[in-house]
């Protein structure tokens, strides 16, 4: 009987001890160095703040979007995507080191002009200007297409500062975009 019952208890803590199957927590959120925050286009008319040009996204059909009903176009008349902007301080306390904005992207034609753009303004003036291209990653056409696009800030910030991301479409050709997920790491 001693036998079985120190048998149970250390396969008791045997499974107490086990993490598989499990997931952490850092599985299920972010850390505390990173905001995440999320787009899917799906309530674009209902005007989310911090979001703007809502004109741009539309209900897809042909083709269908990647997630959800909605995702946003560029073309030869809408140049600029939807897109997010917003104070630092209004994000988080402090500033961040680096963003990244990703999505998805599909494009009707090889290799198109366009770049993800991150501004930041100083009332109301340019204090930093980036740009990602993507031409060279986008060279498949008739398919959603992963992208990432990282920016370093390297010059000093400060919490009244406005940081801004859009898409921009200098090709002129039909470019979609979808899901986006804008992540600031402190």
């Amino acid at each position: 009987m001693k036998n079985l019952t120190f048998l149970l208890a250390l396969m008791m803590l045997m499974a107490s001890c086990s993490n598989s199957g499990s997931k952490t927590k850092s599985d299920d959120k972010p850390s505390p160095t990173e905001i995440v925050i999320s787009n899917d286009m799906e309530n674009a008319a209902g005007i989310i703040p911090s979001w703007y040009n809502e004109k741009t996204v539309v209900n897809m059909k042909d083709p269908l979007a990647h997630s959800g009903s909605y995702a946003c176009v560029t073309n030869d008349t809408i140049e600029f995507s939807y897109s997010y902007s917003e104070l630092f301080k209004n994000i988080r306390n402090g500033v961040p080191k680096m963003a990244t904005l990703s999505g998805w992207i599909y494009t009707t034609v090889a290799n198109p002009e366009i770049s993800i753009i991150c501004n930041i303004n100083e009332n109301k003036n340019r204090y930093q200007w980036k740009v990602y291209p993507l031409e060279k990653e986008i060279s498949e056409t008739g398919k959603w297409i992963e992208f990432n696009s990282s920016f370093y800030f390297d010059k000093p910030l400060n919490p009244e500062q406005e940081v801004s991301f859009v898409a921009w479409n200098l090709s002129k050709k039909t470019v979609y975009l979808d899901d986006f997920k804008i992540t600031f790491m402190y």
